[in-house]
């Protein structure tokens, strides 16, 4: 077993593995809510659609939580990229108070579909700052190589 608070290297490639891993979940989630924005003017729709692709606002609420604990743990962790764990930091903190309140499907009209949209665009630039700016990066498998979708860290 590895003694985190005394490997720095490895404090920083777990951080990163698990918010990385977080980020893409909360991407896909959001994803698949900005899919269903033809149906925000019909109720019915909306929520048959919703529980079709069993999507849960508690799993995005969850998700950014996950984020702003990760996000303590790097800057006090001192992990390299201050700037993009305090830009996560924020934006998930937003995105967990502006889902946790949106109870009911009738709350989720075309503003709220603008809101995901927006905040989805930004985690995925926040993940790409810290994946492209971050010694402890992952790489990609690439299909050529046989990828199976699966991650590694360098």
């Amino acid at each position: 077993m590895i003694d985190l608070t005394k490997n720095r290297s490895q404090f920083n490639k777990y951080t990163l593995k698990k918010t990385l891993s977080t980020e893409l979940l909360l991407e896909d989630h959001l994803s698949d809510l900005i899919a269903l924005e033809k149906f925000s003017g019909d109720v019915g729709k909306l929520k048959k659609k919703l529980v079709e692709i069993l999507w849960c606002r508690e799993c995005v609420t969850n998700h950014a939580l996950e984020l702003l604990g990760f996000c303590s743990e790097a800057i006090t962790g001192g992990c390299p990229n201050r700037p993009a764990w305090e830009e996560l930091s924020i934006t998930a903190d937003e995105i967990y108070e502006f889902f946790e309140p949106l109870k009911r499907i009738e709350q989720y009209t075309k503003p709220v579909f603008e809101k995901a949209r927006q905040f989805n665009f930004s985690i995925r630039a926040i993940r790409k700052k810290l994946e492209n700016r971050s010694p402890a990066r992952l790489e990609y498998i690439g299909v050529k190589s046989g990828d199976n979708g699966n991650e590694y860290i360098r």
